[in-house]
């Protein structure tokens, strides 16, 4: 029995020696000299079957090198994880898609505080998170000595990068200023649009200037074509291009989302062509500024700010659709630059703050306005005020409410600072539609200033390693620049 299996095993190393050299017989097996020979090779193949084919070797293709070009920052001012939890959740209890960044790969979170250690303003929170240092609340570009700093916008500007920097607000407004303005005051407008004419920033976009009534005049003498909506920009991508919406609002830029109209997916369209447009070999840097959340959060009107975020979530999947494209060559950033209105929450309806349909600002220029023109009745006014803020199925302790809102409304009876104690900047019958909107849904407005809330930090694409953990909001700077340096471009090609 032994004898049997030790002839078995030389006949299988036989065998295998066999089909060895019948295989380095074959064309193109032969390496160093080592070839079996021809005769050796007709011999096996008269006295074996062919060998069966080999499966064909799957071809894989290299995973591209990452290289970072094209980097995107999104600002929702005064929104942190209150304001987010309020809209995620509304989306939720009516089952609709969650907001594009809340399951990005990383989240981290930053604080806010400015260098005295106040709660910071947009001012000091967009220089911190540009140049990557605390400064004075009110200050744009400067430290905390007044000296002058360079936004990391200038600087990749200097590198070669195309920059945007786009917003809901007006163009000389805190958030967008701080990447290119350098002033001491934030409310120095004619000196803010003049670094922003002299910024040589390829793109800009938002709602206008505060006291530059001559904009397209200035514009023209710094190389910019200004037009009034993303459908008129010139073919030409190479031009250097201000967007400035001619839906003026007041101080605050283009109008209120949740009016629509021709504001509707402003920002969308606006970041959608500003990807078109910057889009290049040397890549681009663009900030892209939700800036109506903080303004309504201010003023606790609650489906408005909604309505901004799920307005600034749509400008986000724009530049998720481009990663998609772009996936070894993007990174996305969602952050705010400090929370407003120290939102908290009890029990209620979340889906009453999609039903609104009117903003506070909307309904004291129209509804409020035409009812005491016309000193409608309040029997006749309630449907509308109603409809307007989806209000159904009042109580009769809301309506009472309502009514003597509405009474102070008509008669203008309370001297100003009673109007503001009680009812804020709006007319009392406006304020009190939004004050039963945010009950109804369960949101507490603890003031209508910012906190010092931490703000969170989404990150998505090449080097969103480096933004989980906590950290001050310079870091915003600090840590693009440490992507960019990690993950470099490698060649010219696009």
């Amino acid at each position: 029995m032994r004898m049997k299996k030790s002839s078995a095993r030389i006949l299988s190393v036989l065998f295998t020696l066999a089909l060895a050299f019948s295989l380095c017989a074959l064309p193109g097996c032969a390496k160093n000299g080592t070839s079996g020979g021809p005769e050796l090779s007709a011999q096996l193949i008269t006295t074996q079957a062919p060998p069966a084919s080999p499966e064909p070797t799957p071809t894989i293709s290299p995973v591209p090198v990452p290289q970072l070009k094209y980097i995107f920052l999104f600002i929702g001012d005064g929104m942190s994880t209150p304001q987010i939890q309020a809209a995620s959740e509304a989306l939720a209890a009516e089952n609709r898609a969650p907001l594009s960044f809340v399951d990005f790969s990383v989240c981290g979170f930053a604080h806010t505080k400015s260098v005295t250690g106040e709660t910071t303003d947009s001012a000091a929170a967009a220089t911190a998170i540009s140049s990557g240092v605390k400064t004075v609340n009110g200050y744009l570009g400067l430290d905390p000595n007044g000296n002058r700093l360079t936004s990391i916008a200038e600087l990749l500007r200097d590198m070669g990068r195309k920059i945007g920097i786009l917003t809901t607000v007006s163009l000389d407004h805190a958030t967008p200023a701080g990447f290119y303005a350098h002033v001491v005051s934030r409310r120095t407008y004619t000196d803010i649009a003049d670094d922003l004419f002299a910024s040589g920033f390829d793109f800009f976009a938002g709602g206008g200037f505060h006291d530059t009534p001559d904009a397209a005049e200035h514009a023209a003498e710094n190389g910019y074509t200004l037009v009034s909506s993303p459908s008129d920009a010139p073919a030409d991508a190479s031009e250097k291009l201000i967007v400035s919406s001619n839906l003026i609002f007041g101080d605050y830029g283009v109008l209120p989302a949740i009016d629509g109209g021709a504001r509707t997916h402003f920002l969308r369209d606006v970041t959608t062509l500003a990807i078109d447009r910057l889009t290049s070999p040397q890549g681009f840097y663009m900030m892209v500024e939700g800036g109506r959340i903080d303004y309504f959060c201010h003023y606790n009107d609650a489906g408005s700010f909604v309505a901004e975020l799920l307005d600034f979530d749509e400008a986000v999947a724009a530049a998720i659709a481009f990663y998609q494209a772009h996936p070894y060559e993007t990174l996305i950033l969602v952050t705010g630059d400090h929370e407003t209105g120290n939102v908290s929450f009890t029990e209620g309806d979340r889906t009453a703050l999609l039903r609104q349909t009117i903003s506070c600002d909307e309904c004291d220029d129209t509804l409020a306005a035409d009812c005491i023109a016309a000193q409608t009745p309040f029997e006749t006014a309630l449907p509308l005020f109603a409809a307007a803020y989806g209000l159904d199925n009042l109580t009769a302790e809301e309506t009472e409410y309502l009514k003597d809102a509405y009474t102070h409304t008509l008669k203008g009876d309370l001297p100003s600072n009673k109007v503001y104690e009680e009812y804020g900047v709006y007319e009392p019958i406006t304020s009190a539609c939004a004050r039963l909107v945010a009950e109804r849904a369960g949101l507490v407005f603890g003031s209508g200033s910012h906190s010092d809330l931490d703000v969170p930090v989404f990150a998505l694409g090449v080097g969103q390693e480096l933004f989980s953990g906590d950290y001050e909001n310079t870091y915003l700077h600090d840590g693009v620049l440490q992507a960019i340096a990690q993950y470099p471009i490698l060649d010219s090609q696009s």
